[in-house]
């Protein structure tokens, strides 16, 4: 009985090694650097009770040593207890576990619950103590409805819903009548 036992493990030991670099029907040898990596991600935060964290992504790498999760196709939703949601999608996101900012970069595509939208190219989320900041250098271009705004870099207070936008500023303002 010890035998088969041995023999069965020596066996499942054989094929995981055989299998090893390829990406379907086995095991996916990672980096020696890399602590855990899971697939079709979702994290949800909610140690604040103003704030609360969705997060998901198609993979995130967590790296113990350097304090980060690495995500592809990441997309998060913040929820404050007033009703505020804001979801942001980006290709790649960083997110520093013992700060909780975040940083999300590619295709940066923003939207708040009252209809207001952006896309830049990098975000930076800060989130001091769960009073956030969303900032960025690149260009940024702003759109709710009535209203086309862009220019470059940006400061996004969540708290006081507070854009500033840093320089080159443009804005078409469609008028209602009413």
């Amino acid at each position: 009985m010890v035998g088969g036992g041995i023999l069965l493990a020596g066996a499942i030991f054989l094929y995981l090694s055989g299998t090893g670099d390829r990406e379907e029907g086995g095991l996916k040898v990672l980096s020696e650097k890399v602590d855990l990596q899971i697939r079709d991600f979702h994290y949800t935060e909610v140690g604040s009770p103003d704030l609360t964290w969705e997060i998901n992504a198609d993979t995130a790498t967590y790296i113990k040593k350097d304090e980060v999760t690495l995500f592809e196709n990441v997309k998060v939703r913040l929820l404050f207890s007033n009703g505020d949601v804001y979801v942001i999608t980006g290709k790649n996101g960083t997110l520093h576990t013992g700060t909780k900012d975040m940083d999300i970069e590619g295709d940066v595509f923003a939207r708040s619950n009252d209809g207001a939208q952006f896309k830049t190219d990098t975000l930076h989320y800060i989130d001091n103590g769960g009073d956030g900041m969303v900032h960025t250098k690149d260009p940024v271009k702003m759109t709710r409805p009535g209203i086309d705004v862009s220019g470059t870099g940006m400061r996004l207070f969540l708290r006081e819903k507070k854009v500033v936008l840093l320089s080159g500023v443009s804005a078409l303002i469609e008028r209602v009548d009413q």
